[in-house]
C-alpha cells in the first residue's frame, strides 16, 4: 500500500474514531469490483462480501437502537423506522458525511460515469466499512460507531427526512379511529419567494397539531410528525 493510500485511510480512521489493526481490511472495504477487474495483476479483493456482511451488522445495530428508544411502538412502526435508517439514501448520506467517495478505488469506466458519487456505490461502501470494523474489532465496536452516526437522526428529528410520517399517521388513524387525518393551510406569510406556510392537522375530535414550513408539503410533514408522536406517546 503506497503512502498516499495510507494517508487517505488514516484520515478516514480519524473520522470513524477507530484505528484498524489490519488497515488492508479497510482498504478492501473501499475497493470496488471494477477496480479489481482492471487491476488483476495486483491480486486485490473487492468489497462485495463485506457489503453483504455489513448489511446484517447495520441492521442488527439499528434494530437494537430503535427497539430501546421506541419501547412502546409496535413491530410495524419499528419496521418502517428501521427501513428508513438502513435505506440506500440514508446510508449514502452517512458515507458522504465520512467522505467515503474520496476513499473509493473504482475502475476508469465507473469513474467517468460519476459512480464515485452515486448513492448505491456510497451506501455499499458504508456497509462494507462497518463490516470491516466488525471483523477487525468486534460487534460492540461496530455498534458504537453505527449508533454514533445514526442516533442524531432520531434525537434531532432528522428522521423526518427519511421516514414518511404522513403515511404512518394515516395508517395509525385508519387502524385506531377508522378515519384519516385532515390537513388545512391555516396561513401563509412572507414574500412569494420565501413564503412560510402554517398547516393544521385534525384527527376526528381527538387531536390537533400544527406545523410550519417553506412549502405546504414540509408543513404537513411537520404537523404529521407531531400528531404521530403524540398518539404514540399515549401508549407509553
Amino acid at each position: 500500500m503506497d503512502r498516499d493510500r495510507k494517508a487517505v485511510l488514516n484520515n478516514l480512521q480519524e473520522k470513524l474514531g477507530y484505528i484498524f489493526g489490519d488497515i488492508n481490511l479497510l482498504s478492501t472495504a473501499l475497493t470496488h469490483r471494477s477496480y479489481v477487474n482492471e487491476n488483476q495483476q495486483l491480486s486485490l479483493s473487492d468489497n462485495e462480501r463485506l457489503e453483504f456482511l455489513g448489511d446484517s451488522v447495520i441492521g442488527l445495530c439499528v434494530s437494537d437502537l430503535i427497539i430501546k428508544k421506541y419501547a412502546s411502538y409496535p413491530e410495524g412502526d419499528l419496521t418502517k423506522i428501521r427501513a428508513a435508517l438502513v435505506g440506500e439514501r440514508n446510508l449514502a448520506q452517512m458515507a458522504m458525511d465520512l467522505k467515503l467517495g474520496d476513499c473509493l478505488l473504482i475502475g476508469r469506466g465507473e469513474e467517468t460515469s460519476g459512480s464515485r458519487n452515486r448513492e448505491s456505490f456510497l451506501a455499499n461502501a458504508f456497509e462494507a466499512v462497518m463490516a470491516a470494523v466488525y471483523l477487525d474489532a468486534d460487534f460492540v465496536t461496530a455498534k458504537k460507531i453505527i449508533t454514533q452516526l445514526m442516533e442524531p437522526l432520531l434525537n434531532e428529528g432528522l428522521l423526518s427526512d427519511y421516514f414518511d410520517y404522513k403515511t404512518a399517521l394515516q395508517e395509525l388513524c385508519q387502524k385506531r379511529y377508522k378515519t384519516t387525518p385532515v390537513y388545512t393551510v391555516v396561513s401563509s406569510k412572507g414574500p412569494e419567494h420565501a413564503k412560510i406556510f402554517d398547516v393544521r392537522v385534525v384527527i376526528v375530535n381527538k387531536l390537533t397539531e400544527y406545523g410550519s414550513g417553506k412549502s405546504k408539503k414540509e408543513a404537513e410533514k411537520k404537523a404529521a410528525r407531531k400528531a404521530w408522536e403524540s398518539l404514540r406517546n399515549e401508549e407509553k
